[in-house]
């Protein structure tokens, strides 16, 4: 008689944590589907093939559920993203590989709407509010912090501090992936790519009283 070997019995934290995933894979679909406002965790319940109750034991509201998309989106997000900007030889560079990131996390700018929603959504909001500020602060710092150690290297500075630039570099490449949304026979990547990079190089100069990093007197 021929054995037949179960999988192990998981733990309550263990089935946990796979209702916690199954939730927050269906609730992405349904909401680059639907939109923030549209989506409902019921909606989501159901296409995950779990209650409302099981939403809830695992997230507050859909704010919270939304507040874990976005974090799972940037985990899976951050080393592409990473190595996109490390490999980068100069601003334009840069400029260049973060639109290709965000084009490729982004294909068709739904979720740029998305997340246009849940800003609006949050002006009424001030917890959800203070909650998306800190992770699109987070996102802001890192860019500034690449844009920082290339224009330092290359010998290039900006009218204003990097952190500002970075947010006005996030600005723009959501409109475009909106344009994109709307008109993409019109906004291709290559569109998207060019402005972007033609956005960047626009506000950078040379840096006063200083050389590149490496470059002899």
């Amino acid at each position: 008689m021929r054995t037949v070997t179960r999988p192990p019995r998981l733990t309550r934290d263990q089935r946990k944590a796979q209702t916690r995933e199954r939730l927050l894979a269906t609730a992405a679909e349904i909401l680059l589907r639907r939109g923030f406002h549209a989506a409902t965790l019921e909606q989501i319940a159901l296409e995950a093939g779990l209650t409302k109750g099981a939403v809830y034991s695992n997230f507050a509201s859909k704010a919270d559920l939304f507040l874990a998309v976005v974090d799972a989106r940037a985990h899976e997000r951050a080393p592409a993203l990473s190595q996109a900007q490390d490999g980068a030889t100069s601003l334009e560079d840069l400029a260049r590989r973060q639109a290709r990131a965000a084009i490729e996390a982004d294909p068709d700018g739904r979720w740029a709407s998305v997340l246009v929603e849940a800003w609006a959504a949050a002006g009424n909001d001030e917890p959800f509010r203070a909650a998306l500020l800190e992770r699109n602060r987070a996102v802001n710092s890192q860019i500034a912090r690449h844009i920082d150690e290339i224009a330092t290297r290359t010998g290039m500075e900006f009218p204003y501090p990097a952190d500002t630039l970075a947010q006005s570099c996030g600005g723009m490449l959501r409109g475009m992936l909106l344009q994109r949304l709307l008109d993409r026979a019109r906004v291709p990547g290559e569109v998207i790519e060019d402005a972007f990079a033609a956005f960047v190089r626009g506000m950078a100069r040379p840096r006063t009283g200083n050389k590149p990093e490496g470059t002899t007197p």
